[in-house]
């Protein structure tokens, strides 16, 4: 029995789509000389960062706290030295659902003593369904070339041999065959001033989201005297 001949080919999508969450980052400082006491400040600050991060709870889908870390402020001469003081810090990352306040959370956060605000970051959830859907298009682009490749060559589709995802370690979020993309530039590490101060463009970047795959197909014979090939 002859052995049908292979076509292989490439089948590519992008999708567009809105951004689903946002992550921004709060780190919050406190400086004295006594440890006690810089550990009593940074722990007013943090509750502090907690109840405007409660007064938006409809909007904060998570918020992820590193713990309190403090550290001796030392000379140059440490080994000899007893700390002239102790520093402490606590960041956070949030990630936002509800846009429409994004602003005002980050405007009410920066207006905490000794804190600094980053971001937005604009990203799609892990697990969204635009990743399954870039996904299906790619192979769907994939089966309308090999159909148009086979109809060159006066044939037809026989059989699937091989699907093979082209981005299998591209990306970074856990969404091994469909990478996503801002397609707006996004701000690092942005420090929000007090709220009479507040200018961060907040505008949601679109996101760009990429599936690429491989596939080989059986033809059956194809009739190259139907074709200008032949």
């Amino acid at each position: 029995m002859a052995q049908h001949p292979l076509l292989a080919v490439r089948g590519e999508a992008v999708l567009e789509v809105d951004p689903e969450i946002a992550r921004i980052e709060v780190s919050v400082a406190a400086v004295d000389s006594d440890r006690a006491k810089t550990l009593q400040l940074l722990s007013e600050q943090a509750a502090a960062v907690d109840k405007v991060l409660a007064s938006f709870r409809d909007a904060v889908q998570k918020a992820d706290s590193s713990g309190m870390r403090v550290s001796p402020q030392l000379g140059a001469r440490a080994a000899r030295e007893r700390a002239s003081g102790y520093h402490g810090a606590v960041h956070h990352a949030i990630t936002v659902t509800g846009f429409d306040c994004l602003g005002e959370l980050m405007a009410q956060l920066a207006d905490q003593e000794q804190t600094e605000v980053g971001g937005p970051w604009w990203e799609l959830r892990p697990g969204s369904p635009v990743y399954a859907r870039v996904r299906v298009a790619a192979v769907r682009d994939a089966v309308r070339r090999a159909r148009d490749y086979a109809a060159a060559l006066g044939s037809e589709l026989a059989g699937l041999v091989e699907l093979a995802d082209a981005r299998l370690l591209s990306d970074s979020r856990g969404q091994p065959d469909a990478v996503a993309q801002a397609t707006g530039r996004l701000p690092h590490r942005v420090r929000a001033a007090a709220p009479e101060e507040f200018s961060v463009d907040l505008v949601p970047a679109r996101q760009v989201v990429r599936a690429t795959v491989e596939a080989r197909f059986t033809i059956a014979k194809p009739d190259l005297k139907a074709t200008d090939l032949g």
